[in-house]
């Protein structure tokens, strides 16, 4: 009889997590013998269809709930609180052996107290230790049989802040690399669009909240581009809190050559035909679209910020790292790209790719995984 997995990852917004979530549940599924369950409490894994890997459907899909800011943390937490009820039930009915937790990890720690499985938490993004959040860890996350982390940066901090044994943390990347990805990236440009593609292109993909620090890029790259409009745009695909914020920003400043698309359900046509990737976040662990950026070719610039890009990103060997919050320094990184040959770019997308995309994949995500659990 197979064992069951639980997958446990609430979220309100579109984000990297849930796809990298739906591709461990694939990895497993593909290189193990598993039964996965997908807990959808929102309507999070509505968009992904497999036969082979079932939804628990907790409250549907909540498309009314706020997607940013407080309000959407306010309702992501009466929601799981809310949900307890229904999580047991489902533990009673299925009796799952692991449950692997995204995001909320607490919860299901909380509920191993009553019941016979064991929790992974995959920590997914930059922790970010606050009282409240050192307190849960301490008396939830602590309790988790194993912990799981994007970076090793990452795994040492935790290992050191709450003085856990360094067998029950393991670095596992996420495995978001597929031929999907290629596939998605060679549709076409929408036909209102394809006009910025006349000129090169320069792009950037993300929430547009403070961890993005999209005012940044646009302040780096105004500096650079006052005698270079004719020749590059930037495209910033995302939304998020601080539309407002950039817009008035383009329109104070008066940059002619930057275009806020919104969200896109496939950012990987844009990204394909894009000259350079740009990260200016604040923090990532990773990054997921630094490395899809890599897998299709598209060199990058990225802040030095932690633990993600600090860890992967090799300054001039694999991209351009500049020094967060320094708009001049990202000018200068700006002025770098353009003027490197050719051969250059081709040394620093092999680079990244031979150095850091093969790591992200099913395959490899799924033979790490099996000596945790085996």
């Amino acid at each position: 009889m197979k064992k069951t997995i639980f997958f446990w990852s609430p979220m309100l917004s579109h984000v990297g997590t849930i796809s990298a979530v739906y591709s461990m549940a694939k990895s497993l599924k593909d290189y193990g013998d598993f039964q996965i369950y997908l807990i959808n409490i929102f309507g999070e894994f509505q968009n992904f269809n497999d036969n082979e890997i079932k939804k628990i459907n907790i409250f549907g899909n909540l498309n009314s709930l706020p997607k940013t800011g407080i309000a959407s943390k306010i309702s992501i937490y009466i929601f799981t609180i809310l949900a307890i009820p229904l999580l047991i039930f489902w533990i009673i009915k299925k009796k799952p052996f692991l449950i692997i937790s995204n995001l909320v990890g607490y919860i299901p720690n909380l509920l191993s107290f009553f019941f016979k499985f064991k929790v992974i938490n995959s920590i997914q993004g930059y922790p970010r230790f606050n009282f409240m959040r050192s307190f849960v860890w301490k008396i939830f996350y602590r309790r988790s049989y194993h912990l799981i982390t994007m970076t090793n940066l990452t795994k040492s901090l935790i290992e050191k802040k709450f003085d856990i044994d360094k067998s029950r943390v393991t670095t596992i990347e996420n495995p978001i690399i597929s031929k999907k990805i290629r596939i998605l990236s060679n549709k076409e440009i929408d036909d209102k669009e394809k006009f910025i593609f006349t000129k090169d292109v320069y792009c950037s993909i993300g929430r547009l909240t403070r961890q993005k620090n999209f005012i940044e890029l646009l302040e780096g790259f105004h500096k650079f581009t006052k005698d270079k409009q004719k020749k590059i745009n930037l495209i910033i695909i995302g939304d998020g809190e601080e539309k407002n914020n950039l817009e008035n920003f383009i329109k104070k400043n008066k940059i002619q050559n930057c275009y806020l698309l919104g969200f896109k359900s496939n950012p990987f046509k844009y990204l394909k035909r894009s000259k350079l990737y740009i990260s200016t976040s604040l923090w990532e662990d990773p990054g997921h679209t630094l490395i899809e950026a890599g897998y299709l070719n598209v060199p990058i610039i990225s802040s030095g910020c932690p633990n993600g890009p600090k860890e992967i990103i090799k300054d001039h060997i694999n991209g351009l790292k500049y020094e967060l919050s320094d708009s001049d320094d990202l000018a200068n990184k700006f002025k770098k790209f353009y003027d490197l040959t050719d051969q250059d770019i081709f040394k620093l997308k092999k680079n990244f790719k031979r150095d850091v995309v093969h790591k992200y994949t099913k395959h490899r995500f799924a033979k790490k995984f099996m000596k945790i659990v085996n």
